[in-house]
């Protein structure tokens, strides 16, 4: 593609140079390429490289094409959007939220692909098209506009309908998604999180609400959950611009959440939408999961009396039921972890015993949150090792240990997880190992080992009653 051609409307520029792809990053620069320079830093290191252009936020004396820019971050999106000549599907809808977003996409694709919609999701368990997984995992839950679009470029050849997107924070705030044309936004909910990088809830919040209006376009479309403090400022902005807006939650909401009936096996509930009621059963554990599929209803855009929740499954990962008794969650911080454990209880009626850490090189504020949420809802509680990363797992482990310290300390998460079997199968006890989900390693140090919680439940569990 010719520069001029891709930059057009972006920047204005006569050099009519070929470009054969677009990158942020030094590593994946390759001969013709255009780089995106938003870290100064990396200009040291591609003067050797074979980049036909750059643009930078700074005027610099090269021998290659340099091209000004006030903000490369802000248009690094849109250039490899229209590099990759994505066509944009009529439909891309993109969640924001604490917790809850990885459900919901996974929701409203099942809802699509079972509507007769070719659909995709994109997150934190990877690239999905209908049934087929494109990739595992991402390395960042909103990718990397070069990850995104270069993989979206690779399934549309099946003509995609429907896209569903995670949309982090981290994501919002480094313009990961702004090629993307929005039909719909939803909002879950807002917990204590990432302060590390936001420095404040309110910097948090302030940064989520950029997907509203900053990426929706005016006169799209706003799912927002109005059992939640911040709904009213949500509401306003959406109202402002003309959104349509639709509520969902326990109170007088466009989509309402009547009644829920825990079961062994999931839960029955009851949907109030405009003046039709849906009685359903619905094969997925976790009383919060409810909300998610509200979410993902009124995100999806299909009739509710066309979607078939009882066919619905939920995300591996996610209150994931991986033996009779132990189940396997994401939860990653205080709000969710509190969620899990009070959802396992209402669900067995029986008293649990929780398996978590907390990450290294993340929030550090979340730890004896934590430790107190466990201390209160879980009957036992066995402190371990979650990704320490370049921190000391002891240091870690006992600042989550400040707050309940009646907790077992296993720092090793295999032998932590045998002891939490051991406690379920003796005592008649839920298990709950919560912080990795469906992750299928360990990060230690410098070190990247393959672990994955279910996959060590069923091998311990096999050998403590063989």
């Amino acid at each position: 593609m010719k520069l001029k051609e891709l930059l057009y409307n972006i920047i204005d520029t006569d050099f009519d140079i070929e470009i054969e792809g677009v990158t942020c990053n030094p590593r994946r620069i390759r001969a013709n390429f255009l780089f995106v320079c938003i870290d100064m830093k990396c200009l040291n290191r591609i003067t050797e490289l074979p980049v036909a252009t750059i643009i930078s936020q700074q005027d610099i004396f090269m021998e290659t094409l340099v091209i000004f820019h006030p903000h490369p971050q802000r248009i690094y999106s849109e250039v490899v959007s229209r590099f990759y000549r994505f066509k944009q599907p009529k439909y891309i809808a993109a969640v924001t939220g604490s917790s809850g977003k990885t459900s919901v996409v996974e929701f409203c694709r099942q809802i699509w692909q079972s509507a007769g919609y070719n659909a995709a999701s994109i997150g934190s368990l990877g690239t999905r098209f209908n049934d087929k997984i494109i990739t595992h995992t991402n390395d960042l839950t909103t990718p990397d506009p070069y990850d995104l679009y270069s993989k979206l470029h690779d399934i549309n050849n099946n003509n995609i309908d429907n896209i569903a997107v995670e949309a982090t924070s981290h994501g919002i705030d480094q313009y990961r998604i702004h090629g993307l044309k929005l039909s719909v936004a939803a909002f879950t909910n807002l917990l204590h999180d990432h302060l590390d990088h936001h420095g404040s809830i309110d910097n948090y919040f302030t940064i989520k609400q950029r997907l509203f209006y900053e990426i929706l376009p005016e006169g799209g479309k706003v799912i927002l959950n109005s059992d939640i403090e911040q709904y009213n400022i949500l509401f306003n902005i959406a109202k402002e611009r003309a959104n349509k807006i639709i509520t969902y939650g326990q109170k007088d909401s466009d989509i309402t959440l009547l009644e829920q009936i825990p079961t062994q096996d999931g839960q029955y509930i009851k949907i109030k939408k405009g003046d039709r009621i849906y009685d359903t059963f619905f094969p997925v554990f976790g009383k919060f999961q409810a909300y998610n599929l509200l979410c993902a209803i009124g995100m999806s855009g299909v009739d509710l009396m066309d979607i078939c929740v009882k066919k619905l499954y939920p995300p591996p990962g996610r209150m994931e039921k991986v033996d009779e008794l132990v189940f396997v969650d994401y939860a990653h911080h205080a709000g969710a972890l509190k969620q899990a454990l009070l959802s396992l209880k209402w669900h067995f009626k029986k008293k649990v015993v929780l398996v978590f850490g907390c990450a290294g090189n993340r929030d550090k504020t979340k730890r004896p949150q934590m430790g107190l949420v466990a201390q209160k809802y879980a009957d036992k509680v066995i402190v371990t090792d979650d990704n320490p990363r370049n921190e000391d797992p002891g240091q870690i482990r006992s600042e989550v240990l400040f707050s309940c310290p009646g907790a077992w300390e296993i720092g090793d998460r295999k032998k932590a997880i045998k002891k939490g079997i051991e406690i379920a199968y003796d005592e008649g006890m839920m298990l709950l190992i919560t912080g990795k989900g469906n992750e299928q390693t360990q990060s230690i140090g410098s070190k990247t080992v393959e672990f994955k919680d279910g996959s060590i439940v069923k091998l311990l569990k096999s050998s403590h009653f063989s």
